[in-house]
């Protein structure tokens, strides 16, 4: 039955019965302060006082509709005030209009039951849009973080190696100064792409761009980068993967982000001299592994990967890379104690053949 109909149906059924009990009432009343009502005989006094009668039972019965019809609308009005003003739980009374026994409307809201279902749902719509709005704007923000924090990194190799040409102690070779000018052109355009980067605009998740790639090469690469580094030069880089090649599906440019992250958070937070180790190999659940061990101070237990505040060493270097690596379905599994070094571990899936 439509909705309007049958609202105006219970409506009209109610006002009717309240019609016919107010008659009743008034019949009943007159008869018993009249009684010769019954007989016939009227007089004027018993005409005023069933006047008088009518028209206070007709304002009470005024009354009671409104109220009958104004409880519900006042209730909704409350709930959609709640909803507009970002408060999308039931009203604290939502659980009065109902039975204890049925879990049923009470009378007379459940005239409007369909309308508290829609309010029910849309108060629900509401709270995914807001929890989905809150969700994305945290994405955006840690996006938008990793990327700054990231930009440290050509911005110091470009830094480094212009205060190296710069630095009048020294003459530096032709071949030098073009490796120099080499290495701050290619950091040059690493800081293009970040830049770039802060103007995608994730939705709900990090936007991933997969291939196939050799992550031997792609860990070799980053490892040579970062090791080549001016500010790494007192520290031992080693790399030992078993297989020569192995094929993984992910964003190579996000991946080495996040390796290198790691592989910077291992230098900055140890001091010269560090042995920095990086091993690569196939496990037996099809997953790869990549190790970064060093046997510097170390860090004591942390409260999540996650957490920027636990300790210097875990900061926000190894919360971007931890973040990144869950975006490839991988896992970062961090075992460190003071003054007996760290060991990272990033397992991927391997590429499907």
């Amino acid at each position: 039955m439509n909705l309007m109909l049958r609202i105006a149906l219970q409506l009209l059924t109610a006002f009717f019965v309240l019609i016919v009990c107010i008659q009743t009432i008034a019949i009943v009343t007159a008869w018993l302060f009249w009684p010769q009502l019954l007989s016939g005989n009227r007089s004027a006094h018993y005409e005023i006082f069933v006047v008088t009668l009518c028209a206070l039972l007709f304002l009470l019965t005024l009354l009671l509709i409104g109220w009958y019809l104004g409880k519900p609308v006042y209730f909704m009005m409350v709930w959609i005030r709640l909803l507009a003003s970002g408060q999308y739980d039931a009203p604290h009374r939502w659980n009065e209009i109902h039975s204890r026994k049925r879990g049923m409307l009470k009378l007379p809201y459940a005239v409007y039951k369909e309308l508290f279902e829609h309010l029910r749902m849309l108060s629900s719509t509401l709270r995914r849009n807001e929890e989905a709005l809150q969700e994305s704007e945290q994405v955006k923000r840690e996006w938008i973080r990793g990327i700054s924090h990231d930009l440290k990194t050509p911005l110091t190799y470009i830094s480094g190696y212009s205060a190296m040409l710069m630095n009048s102690e020294y003459r530096w070779s032709v071949e030098e100064q073009k490796e120099f000018l080499s290495i701050i052109h290619q950091k040059a355009v690493h800081l293009q792409e970040l830049v770039q980067d802060l103007n995608e605009t994730p939705h709900g998740q990090i936007p991933l761009k997969v291939e196939k790639t050799d992550i031997v090469e792609l860990v070799r690469r980053t490892v040579a980068d970062v090791s080549s580094a001016p500010w790494a030069t007192g520290y031992l880089f080693t790399m030992n993967p078993e297989p020569d090649r192995i094929w993984v599906t992910c964003d190579p440019k996000l991946m080495t982000r996040a390796i290198r992250n790691l592989l910077v958070n291992a230098v900055v937070h140890n001091p010269e001299g560090t042995k920095i180790a990086v091993r690569i190999s196939q496990r037996h659940d099809r997953t790869t592994e990549i190790q970064i061990e060093d046997n510097g101070v170390g860090f004591g237990e942390m409260r999540g990967l996650n957490d920027e505040t636990s300790s210097a060493r875990s900061g926000l270097g190894l919360s971007i890379a931890n973040k990144l690596i869950e975006a490839h379905d991988g896992h970062l599994v961090v075992h460190s104690k003071p003054s007996e070094g760290t060991t990272l571990s990033i397992r991927l899936l391997a590429a499907q053949s």
